[in-house]
């Protein structure tokens, strides 16, 4: 009798102690500087596709979000400082971060494109593009991309975020920018966009990464799991389709 009473006992303990992990609330880190990804909304709130996205994993895991505005910057090492659990913050897995943190799969794709003023004839060699100034956000892929593949050529400018990017090629202090493409589009379909389109091809997804990922710390496979299956369940019962139409005509999965 005292072994079933102890057995009731452990069972009772461990469903309150899942019960209360799912109800934890998630505390969530983005950068609130890459529309439509995430910004900052005329009252000065977080919106965009990865914070309607995160509110939407938190309610499959029965939990709530607190969100974290964050400059890219320091977006890992507070990461890691404990400051928040996860990114969701567009971010791309490479080699270098996956020392530091740990990622989910995707939960969209994306190539690099670059923009330029409609009209604006460009060849994307050093010597096709001597004399321009090509621009990207610092610390990102398309950065690094630019150092690899245009030593010589361009000047380039590396911005803090993606407003000021598409704000220095809106008003001519740049010619050219590189950056996600859905993130390209967003500008294109505003008003300031009126007067740029796609330069180019869309860069071969082998060159720049090209999909998006959760982070978290290192080591917290168990909060990857659970963020996956939410994902998952996100997708099987049509509301990650639901909140990709909002922002885009097409599937970004």
């Amino acid at each position: 009798m005292k072994f079933i009473t102890f057995l009731l006992t452990l069972m009772m303990i461990t469903l309150f102690s899942t019960a209360a992990t799912a109800q934890k609330t998630l505390r969530i880190g983005t950068e609130g500087a890459y529309p439509p990804f995430n910004y900052l909304d005329s009252d000065k709130k977080l919106a965009g596709f990865d914070v309607d996205i995160a509110r939407a994993l938190c309610a499959k895991m029965g939990g709530e979000c607190t969100f974290i505005a964050v400059p890219w910057e320091g977006m890992i090492d507070n990461l890691v400082a404990g400051d928040y659990d996860v990114i969701i913050a567009s971010m791309a897995k490479t080699e270098e971060r996956q020392k530091n943190i740990d990622f989910t799969g995707h939960y969209y794709r994306s190539r690099s494109a670059f923009v330029a003023r409609t009209g604006h004839d460009v060849i994307f060699t050093d010597e096709g593009l001597k004399g321009m100034s090509v621009g990207a956000c610092n610390n990102c892929v398309q950065a690094q991309y630019l150092r690899d593949h245009f030593s010589s050529g361009p000047s380039l400018v590396l911005t803090d975020d993606t407003n000021q990017l598409f704000e220095l090629l809106a008003t001519g202090e740049l010619d050219i920018v590189l950056s996600d493409s859905l993130n390209c589009l967003d500008f294109l379909k505003s008003e300031r966009g009126a007067d740029f389109d796609f330069a180019g091809e869309p860069l071969p997804s082998d060159d720049v990464s090209s999909s998006a990922h959760m982070a978290v710390r290192k080591g917290e496979l168990e909060l990857v799991r659970r963020l996956e299956e939410a994902l998952e369940q996100l997708r099987m019962d049509g509301t990650y389709d639901r909140i990709n139409r909002q922002y885009f005509p097409f599937s970004i999965y």
